[in-house]
């Protein structure tokens, strides 16, 4: 009621082209935690998940990397504000003591990442190509930043935005002090490594003639659709 009072007061007084925006507020989730090792009053605080999404051969979303902060809960938790840490080792300090409980979070993190990242290449490709910036312009790389909640005693994870360049310095990063420590090597550099090089070789062959002689059947056809989409200018022969 105190909401809508205020919405109806404000909107009186502004003009026809204004508006007002409501945002949900979602509470940080609220989980008994260890004992800490000071008698030092702990003060509440939030997780960030940033996660980091690529687009993968087929235009698939593929989760490349994950790393969290954690911040003080009556502030919005910043990128750069606190060094990144592993999802799994967060979650433990969080409270989340079941692996299983630790596993289904993660699944379901991948899942909401990737959904993320699908529904922005699904609107992207509605657009023209004045629309998107250029006719090989496209998103490959995509930061999600999730805020772990609490809904109903049921962790939830929500979507606080997302980015393009923010997410990845926190993921290199994160990749780079586990490497300092002498944890292997991660997935992240060779999925942006895929990603690039599958644009350079889009772009190396855009506009190209290219003959087929014998291009095959129908079984092939797909070679036709990637010639479109790769932009390729292609003749062919009967037998």
């Amino acid at each position: 009621a105190a909401v809508t009072q205020a919405v109806g007061a404000r909107l009186r007084g502004l003009r026809e082209e204004d508006t007002v925006l409501l945002e949900a507020l979602v509470p940080t989730a609220r989980l008994p935690v260890p004992p800490p090792r000071s008698p030092a009053p702990r003060l509440p605080v939030a997780l960030r998940i940033c996660t980091l999404v690529c687009r993968s051969w087929g235009d698939r979303p593929q989760l490349c990397q994950v790393a969290c902060g954690v911040g003080r809960a009556e502030a919005p938790v910043r990128h750069g504000a606190a060094l990144p840490q592993g999802l799994d080792s967060s979650l433990q300090q969080w409270g989340v003591v079941a692996p299983s409980q630790r596993q289904a979070l993660a699944t379901r993190l991948r899942g909401a990442a990737e959904a993320a990242m699908a529904a922005l290449l699904a609107a992207e490709a509605e657009l023209s190509p004045q629309q998107r910036g250029g006719a090989r312009a496209h998103t490959d790389l995509l930061g999600v930043d999730f805020l772990l909640a609490c809904v109903d005693d049921a962790l939830e994870l929500v979507v606080l935005s997302t980015n393009s360049q923010r997410c990845l310095e926190t993921c290199l990063l994160a990749d780079a002090m586990g490497r300092a420590v002498g944890e292997p090597h991660g997935d992240l550099p060779q999925l942006l490594a895929e990603a690039l090089l599958h644009r350079a070789q889009c772009h190396l062959v855009e506009g190209k003639d290219i003959l087929l002689i014998g291009a095959g059947g129908v079984s092939k056809s797909f070679v036709w659709e990637a010639a479109r989409d790769y932009g390729l200018k292609v003749r062919r022969l009967g037998h």
